[in-house]
């Protein structure tokens, strides 16, 4: 089946933030990981199962900042954050 692709099609999306301490500043060069939760629906325990599948890292720019790409817009993503400082 070929996907028609017009001008309301988005292909990928930014998933874009900033980390900061408490006090404000941005935690530069913390190591930041992108996991995405699809749900599944197991009919043996009848419940929706959280299979957390690693996709990618990186590592905040000078101000905080990071970004990713995610082509899958029906599932869920996990953020996590390692300050590489202390």
């Amino acid at each position: 089946m070929e996907q028609e692709h017009n001008e309301y099609y988005i292909e990928k999306v930014l998933i874009h933030g900033y980390i900061h301490y408490k006090e404000g500043g941005p935690v530069q060069g913390a190591i930041v990981i992108l996991e995405k939760i699809p749900s599944e629906y197991n009919e043996e325990l009848q419940e929706e199962q959280k299979q957390v599948i690693y996709l990618a890292n990186t590592v905040t720019s000078s101000n905080g900042e990071f970004c990713f790409f995610v082509t899958d817009r029906t599932s869920y993503y996990k953020i996590k954050v390692f300050d590489n400082n202390n």
